[in-house]
């Protein structure tokens, strides 16, 4: 494998040719239960992982063909590939592909084998059972009356599961690059985006329910969650926690503000924390600067900033803060 930077890197589990060494960081951080290598003269592996509130997010990586087994977990698993080919074995024996095209998922509660050809990378999501639950719950308005089942040998939704892949990449991109930076509310939107992606791209129990047309609410609604966002702007906005605040679901939320106000409570959160930065960037204080206000507001992303900061505005945030200070 090439001496490169690794997804996650900034999280290192194991990099090794030692077969046993691999064997025991994929038992005592992941709880691997079996581990073979077809020739071990060959092998070379790479494991990196992060865990975050409510997901864990990790890498791997394999020279020589691995077998991994795994036993029953509390969360979902999601295999995003990078390269290379693998071959999912969930219980009942069905095989499934996972490679740059085709993701994988193991459901909660289900033991699973991972055959790695040689050369595969990937990007591994976990999500805990208690958080598909309780997202599933704002989604619908009410808990839902029966376990959640994925079904794993269902293709996912297009071009939701596109969707999921490519914040999933992002994620993993932004740790990677700014793990000590990254503002904690824009950390928390970006799981809380994962999980809801996730449970309306894989096919479940309750896709058909989350697919029917959602009850809309009065504009009342839409004006309590935005007072709501305008007071909490510096916190992480999070879907299910606007559901509970207006008490709704965030289907119903969300095609009230489609309705109502044409954009998302997410665009409209983005918006008043656009506005509370020109506020800062008004004030012309020399002991800060753009990338601090930009941060202070929840932006990790200075470019993403600057394009979202010209769009509303109509000018580079660094012009507005440069003619403050002149003044």
């Amino acid at each position: 494998m090439d001496e490169i930077d690794y997804p996650l890197s900034r999280s290192p589990v194991v990099r090794t040719r030692d077969p046993e060494e691999m064997r025991n960081a994929l038992h005592t951080v992941y709880g691997a239960t079996g581990f073979a290598v077809a020739n071990s003269a060959d092998f070379e592996g790479v494991a990196n992982y992060l865990v975050l509130p409510n997901i864990g997010l990790g890498f791997c990586g394999y020279a020589a063909k691995t077998v991994v087994e795994f036993p029953e977990g509390d969360f979902a698993r999601l295999q995003v590939g990078l390269r290379g080919k693998a071959g999912l074995v969930l219980g009942a024996g069905t095989t499934l592909p996972v490679d740059e095209e085709k993701c994988g998922i193991t459901p909660p509660g289900q033991p699973t084998t991972i055959i790695f050809e040689p050369g595969f990378e990937q990007l591994v999501l976990r999500i805990k059972t208690t958080a598909l639950e309780k997202a599933l719950t704002a989604l619908l308005g009410a808990p839902p009356r029966g376990t959640l089942l994925f079904d794993a040998t269902a293709p996912p939704k297009q071009p939701i599961a596109q969707l999921l892949r490519q914040l999933t990449l992002l994620l993993a991109d932004q740790l990677n690059s700014t793990a000590a930076q990254l503002p904690r509310p824009t950390l928390l939107e970006l799981e809380q985006a994962l999980i809801m992606t996730f449970l309306s791209a894989q096919r479940h129990n309750y896709t058909d329910v989350l697919d029917s047309p959602a009850t809309e609410p009065a504009p009342l609604v839409v004006r309590s969650a935005e007072e709501y966002i305008e007071a909490n702007w510096a916190r992480a906005i999070v879907a299910e926690e606007l559901a509970t605040q207006t008490n709704t679901s965030v289907r119903s939320l969300y095609a009230a503000f489609r309705k109502y106000r044409g954009y998302s409570p997410m665009q409209f959160a983005k918006s008043v924390r656009l506005r509370r930065a020109r506020q800062m960037l008004l004030e012309g204080n020399p002991r800060t600067s753009v990338s601090q206000v930009a941060f202070k507001c929840g932006f990790s992303n200075l470019g993403h900033f600057a394009r979202d900061f010209r769009e509303m505005f109509g000018e580079l945030p660094s012009q507005i803060f440069a003619r403050a200070r002149r003044m």
